[in-house]
C-alpha cells in the first residue's frame, strides 16, 4: 500500500517500504532518496496542520487578546468549559452562614466565619473532575465539611470517608476526583 500520508505509515518499520510510491524498500537505488525525503517533510507539514493531526484544532483562529491575567483571560478545555489562564492568586470569598459550594468557587477560595460548608451533588452542580477549591475556616471554632447525600468525601491520606472537621483557622483544599467523589487535604483538617 502507497504510503501517501503520515497516517499511513506503519509502527513495523519493515512495512514502510514507500513514501507517496518513492522505492524506500532495502536496497532501494539512492537516486529515490531525495524525492522521498521530499515527499516525507511534505507529508509531515500537511499532518501537523490538518484539523486531525497532533495539534488539535477546534473553534478556528484564537481571536482576542490575553489580558489581565488575574481576570478574564480564560481558554476553552477539552469538554468546552472555560478556565483562566495565567498566573492565578486565590481570591476569598467571606461567608458567615452554611454555604453550598457553587462553580464560581473553582480555583478560589471560600473563607468561613460561622455554618461551614456543604458539597452538592454531581446532578446538582456539574463540577468537572480536578476542579479545585480551598477552604478557609477563619473562626474560632471547628467548622464542618458537609458531604451531600449520595457524594463521598476522603480525607487524604487513607481511607477515611465522611463529613470533614475543619479546626479553628484551620485550611483545607477540595479537589473533585470522581463524578460525586472529592478528596480534602490540609492543615487542620480532621
Amino acid at each position: 500500500m502507497t504510503k501517501s500520508t503520515v497516517t499511513d505509515w506503519d509502527t513495523t518499520a519493515n512495512n514502510n517500504s514507500d513514501i507517496g510510491g518513492n522505492n524506500i524498500a532495502e536496497g532501494c537505488p539512492a537516486a529515490g532518496i531525495n524525492d522521498a525525503i521530499r515527499t516525507l517533510m511534505a507529508q509531515v507539514k500537511t499532518w501537523i496542520g490538518d484539523a486531525a493531526g497532533p495539534l488539535l484544532k477546534s473553534g478556528g483562529a484564537m481571536t482576542g487578546a490575553v489580558t489581565g491575567m488575574l481576570t478574564g483571560s480564560t481558554v476553552k478545555d477539552g469538554a468546552g468549559a472555560e478556565r483562566y489562564i495565567g498566573y492565578r492568586n486565590i481570591p476569598l470569598t467571606a461567608k458567615s452562614s452554611n454555604y453550598t459550594l457553587a462553580l464560581a468557587d473553582v480555583g478560589q477560595g471560600v473563607s468561613s466565619t460561622t455554618g461551614g460548608w456543604t458539597i452538592p451533588t454531581n446532578a446538582a452542580v456539574a463540577f468537572a473532575v480536578g476542579d479545585v477549591i480551598v477552604l478557609y475556616n477563619n473562626s474560632g471554632s471547628n467548622q464542618t465539611i458537609t458531604q451531600t447525600t449520595g457524594v463521598t468525601l476522603r480525607l487524604a491520606g487513607g481511607s477515611t470517608t465522611g463529613n470533614r472537621t475543619v479546626a479553628q483557622r484551620g485550611l483545607a483544599t477540595l479537589i473533585k476526583v470522581g463524578t460525586d467523589e472529592w478528596v480534602a487535604s490540609g492543615m487542620g483538617v480532621l
